[in-house]
């Protein structure tokens, strides 16, 4: 429908202004945008995003893989936790179901809608018409 189409426009010039810009500052732009407003907790937080790229860090080895193939990566660290932003597109139903019934045999326990945690760690699975956010969350 409309949205799709709209969402498919904005992927395409996203895709036109990296090409123009360089990969390396539209990631930069992008992170800051995306940043804006997630350090609101009382203001002494400090944010660091260190990376963005498409492998995902070692210290998140632990956990279960969705793909072998990110279509973008990025961490996040305070002095409370540092977290990877994982999205995939194209996502099945069937390809969420069979992840979450994985994380569930590996002891993760749901905690809501989207979040299973265990242990120091949780795994956020958030699929949203065939676009999937997947964050592996290490509380410190």
């Amino acid at each position: 429908g409309i949205f799709d189409d709209l969402k498919k426009l904005g992927q395409d010039i996203g895709k036109e202004v990296e090409k123009n810009i360089g990969t390396e500052t539209y990631q930069s732009i992008k992170n800051a945008v995306i940043g804006t407003g997630a350090n609101t907790s009382n203001g002494t937080s400090s944010y660091t995003n260190t990376q963005s790229s498409k492998e995902i860090p070692a210290e998140y080895s632990s956990f279960p893989k969705f793909r072998d193939y990110v279509s973008d990566v990025s961490t996040k660290q305070t002095e409370k936790y540092t977290r990877c932003t994982m999205n995939f597109t194209n996502v099945s139903d069937q390809e969420v179901s069979d992840y979450i019934s994985k994380i569930n045999s590996l002891g993760y326990t749901k905690g809501s809608n989207v979040r299973f945690d265990k242990g120091n760690t949780y795994i956020i699975v958030d699929n949203n018409y065939g676009d999937l956010n997947l964050v592996f969350h290490i509380k410190r």
